[in-house]
């Protein structure tokens, strides 16, 4: 059975969570997970499933690659894409 999760690609709604955030926390869980900063705002995207969300960001070497779970921010409510996962 393929997982079927929600995407959402809104550079607005990234951007603000992103500001909510802060560069010190994202720095921390990059640096937890061994990962590089990222630094293109148009490769970071939120999936969500029936668990959890999570900010994501695709390197272009590496892949797709969790950055950490948001459920605690304030989400967007529009945008959402469901897509089937392999």
């Amino acid at each position: 059975m393929k997982a079927i999760v929600y995407r959402n690609y809104d550079r607005f709604a990234i951007k603000h969570l992103l500001i909510d955030i802060g560069a010190h926390a994202m720095r921390l869980e990059c640096d937890g997970r061994k990962q590089s900063f990222p630094k293109r705002l148009s490769l970071f995207f939120l999936e969500a499933n029936d668990d959890c969300t999570y900010l994501k960001y695709d390197y272009p070497s590496q892949g797709i690659r969790a950055i950490m779970k948001v459920d605690r921010w304030e989400l967007p409510e529009t945008g959402w894409v469901r897509v089937k996962l392999r």
